[in-house]
């Protein structure tokens, strides 16, 4: 079998998280070369991909808002997508990726589990993938991996699932700025609640998802999902600050969010988000009811962007090795405990 050598790569959406990706990658790695990149914003087209990504030198490649030019001429093996957190808009952003063949893996949330926010976009773009023979993934470190696929994960060793329950407490004040912003950090209380019901604020996109992927590894068939209402997290005595905010007592911190995913009358999945500034001591924890029962915390908890842009990064190669169609990580990585009828998982 031939080995590759190397593999050719362009990036769509230069954000804050895109640009952080282009520079892993151009810093960091081997084996990964940009050909090209695409953005929408004026402010961006036109400019290098070194200059915008922040790279310290330029690399030669323009950034185009003109995708089927860029695919078509650049020929790419991936391209990878930081564009936006829905499916609905990724789904569309994708296909001159796909009809010039070319794979994708992206970190819009919903496309971690598209089937529950898009199941006919779904549908409809994984038979497109599978016309022109390529992988679609979305991933990330949350969801993608923190409370979903490390729960599925640590359940291989189990015998018996009875219920698991994911804490994700993050002190936010490591994070970018845009991020502590769509957390409402410095927010008045009320203004906080006027933006969660202006859908300002959004709370953590990907509960739906992860809680979809941990039933579907298991084979749990789900009743319901139930996400709450996304609360605000008060400074109460001391003012708190990262390098963006200043929190005074009273004022807004970040936020807290649960949801709960309903198997049998019971909630057998139960996901809890925090993140605020100060939170301490910040930490992944997965606890499974079960035979035997586990604990497992990672403490202090995996930091958001870095992780994103490991698991995007660290996954290229196995999105370009996978089947084609639009996959989810428990396509890739099937590992975990399988209830009920075993044979109902085998897929022939």
């Amino acid at each position: 079998m031939a080995i590759m050598e190397e593999i050719k790569a362009v990036h769509v959406g230069l954000g804050p998280l895109g640009s952080r990706i282009v520079r892993h990658i151009v810093e960091e790695r081997r084996g990964i070369r940009y050909v090209g990149a695409l953005d929408i914003s004026p402010d961006i087209v036109g400019r290098d991909l070194g200059e915008v990504a922040e790279v310290g030198r330029e690399l030669g490649i323009r950034v185009s808002d003109d995708p089927e030019k860029v695919f078509s001429e650049t020929k790419p093996d991936i391209a990878i997508y930081t564009t936006t957190s829905f499916a609905r808009d990724v789904f569309s952003q994708m296909e001159p990726a796909i009809r010039n063949g070319v794979n994708v893996i992206t970190t819009c949330e919903q496309l971690v589990y598209p089937r529950y926010a898009a199941p006919e976009l779904a549908e409809k773009y994984d038979s497109l993938a599978k016309q022109y023979g390529v992988t679609v993934l979305g991933t990330g470190i949350n969801p993608g991996f923190l409370m979903d696929v490390l729960p599925i994960v640590l359940t291989l060793g189990c015998t018996r699932v009875e219920r698991i329950e994911v804490t994700r407490r993050m002190d936010a004040g490591v994070r970018r700025k845009p991020f502590q912003k769509k957390i409402g950090v410095s927010m008045e209380p009320n203004e906080f609640r006027e933006a969660v019901s202006s859908g300002k604020i959004t709370g953590h996109v990907g509960l739906e998802e992860s809680i979809s992927l941990i039933a579907e590894a298991l084979g749990w068939k789900l009743d319901e999902i139930r996400v709450e209402r996304v609360e605000p997290v008060i400074a109460e005595e001391e003012e708190v600050s990262s390098q963006f905010f200043t929190v005074r007592p009273g004022q807004v911190k970040g936020l807290k969010q649960e949801a709960f995913g309903i198997v049998d009358g019971r909630d057998r999945i139960h996901l809890y988000f925090t993140a605020y500034l100060g939170a301490s001591p910040s930490f992944d924890e997965v606890r499974i009811e079960g035979s035997p029962p586990i604990n497992a915390r990672v403490s202090p908890c995996w930091h958001g962007d870095e992780g994103t842009v490991a698991v995007v990064v660290n996954l290229i190669p196995t999105v370009m090795n996978a089947p084609a169609g639009v996959l989810t990580m428990i396509d890739i990585i099937p590992v975990s405990f399988k209830s009920g009828n075993v044979a109902r998982f085998v897929r022939k």
